[in-house]
């Protein structure tokens, strides 16, 4: 009775909202020139695909504190977090993480103890990796817009480091909030098959 069941099942109705939903979503090449922008890498574990911005990378190898973006992607969902780093030439355990972009202050409050030094770098590090709520999510598009954005890296200690974000620290933030705003509107197998393709 198989052929019955097939033709038993409502079909039709479904297809006109596939079809208008088509309409709002990214093309192939559209997400496939948004994703290739990161490091994609597929985590057998978890079944999942990580994607880090290569600024984040090149900024580790200068030394240089940073606030970087970084998607988890799974079949039920996306999580989209901020690894916020220090790196320097004095120890800092990082406390608290007060970002200010023009006249708007931001707090993240860290509670990892993870950071140490880092012998090949011959420097100091700390970082502590924050996952974004959608309201936290559109901060980002308010630091995108500032003039300036300066993060203030306060110790347990007391200590503190100023880092201003980087032309190139801003971009891999935009380049991330552009590729998160596309899977929102795009489905699971279309974002998995083009993962795939860029996995490394």
């Amino acid at each position: 009775g198989g052929m019955a069941a097939a033709a038993a099942a409502p079909a039709l109705p479904a297809a006109p909202a596939a079809a208008e939903t088509t309409n709002a979503s990214p093309s192939d090449a559209e997400l496939k020139a948004a994703f290739s922008k990161f490091t994609v890498t597929y985590d057998e574990e978890t079944g999942g695909w990580d994607l880090s911005s290569p600024q984040e990378q090149a900024s580790m190898a200068k030394k240089s504190c940073g606030l970087y973006p970084y998607m988890f992607v799974q079949d039920d969902g996306i999580a989209f977090n901020m690894i916020l780093t220090y790196a320097g030439s004095k120890k800092l355990d990082i406390k608290t993480v007060n970002v200010t972009a023009d006249d708007n202050m931001y707090t993240f409050t860290c509670d990892e103890e993870y950071g140490g030094y880092d012998q090949d770098l011959g420097c100091w590090f700390d970082l502590e990796l924050f996952q974004l709520s959608d309201d936290e999510i559109s901060w980002l598009s308010e630091w995108l817009n500032a003039k300036s954005v300066t993060a203030v890296f306060v110790g347990r200690n007391g200590t503190t480091q100023s880092y201003a974000l980087t032309k190139e620290n801003r971009t891999a933030i935009q380049e991330m909030v552009t590729a998160y705003n596309l899977m929102l509107s795009s489905t699971v197998e279309q974002c998995d098959s083009i993962l795939t393709s860029l996995a490394k």
